[in-house]
């Protein structure tokens, strides 16, 4: 309701993403020519059949997941971290633009319903954001997109469970083994948590590395997770 009345009163002028000129609405935030760039790169390469990276090789499994095969069961993503998919992320994440949790979580949500080995999935887990990222931005990004795909999946958002409880400086100049560094122990499961024995699906933003999605797993695992899978809206390229 929130979103139609801010569609109604408030309309976009442009293509969040290209900047075409029109009418905008959170239901379609993006131009035809975006949407058809968007469901063109989705199947433009095979991906990893454990992490979901795009491969630039007809191999099943990429060389990281070969050489370090992580604990999550699967994760995949809508499409690749290339325009235009990084410019919604960025849009989304740095220009408060929320409404576009909207439509970017029914695409992610899409993905999980068409994948049967996410199934079964008892609570929905976003990624928790640094207490410097919440009081910059506001909001949590990986909360909202996780609040779009529990209403379309029909499962219950967890937010409090897992807690970030190391603030990190920022991923995007740092290493694979920086980033695992930067990460280590930086989260945490409530005490009075409901997760034992469930399954769990880890929403995050953008899947690169893998060290966040990674070491959220490990975390929610050593709580007592029965598994757990993720789903992001973007992801790496792999080898």
């Amino acid at each position: 309701m929130q979103n139609l009345l801010m569609d109604i009163i408030f309309p976009q002028q442009a293509c969040c993403i290209c900047r075409e000129p029109g009418i905008y609405r959170t239901r379609k935030p993006w131009c035809e020519k975006c949407e058809e760039s968007l469901a063109i790169m989705q199947k433009s390469l095979p991906i990893c059949d454990k992490c979901g990276k795009y491969l630039e090789d007809a191999e099943e499994i990429c060389a990281e997941c070969r050489k370090n095969p992580p604990l999550f069961d699967i994760a995949r993503a809508v499409g690749p971290y290339d325009e235009p998919y990084r410019i919604a992320i960025k849009v989304l994440k740095f220009m408060g633009r929320r409404h576009l949790a909207v439509r970017m979580g029914r695409m992610m949500a899409q993905v999980v319903n068409e994948e049967p080995r996410f199934w079964p999935i008892d609570f929905i887990i976003p990624v928790p954001a640094s207490p410097g990222h919440l009081k910059q931005r506001g909001f949590n990004q990986t909360e909202e997109l996780g609040r779009q795909i529990s209403r379309d999946i029909r499962v219950k958002m967890d937010a409090s469970t897992l807690k970030r409880v190391k603030e990190t400086p920022s991923q995007r100049e740092l290493s694979r083994e920086e980033r695992e560094k930067n990460l280590l122990c930086a989260f945490r499961v409530q005490e009075n948590s409901n997760i034992y024995r469930k399954n769990l699906l880890l929403v995050d933003d953008v899947y690169t590395t893998g060290s966040t999605s990674k070491e959220c797993t490990r975390t929610l695992l050593d709580a007592g997770a029965a598994r757990v899978c993720v789903i992001t809206w973007a992801t790496g390229i792999g080898f």
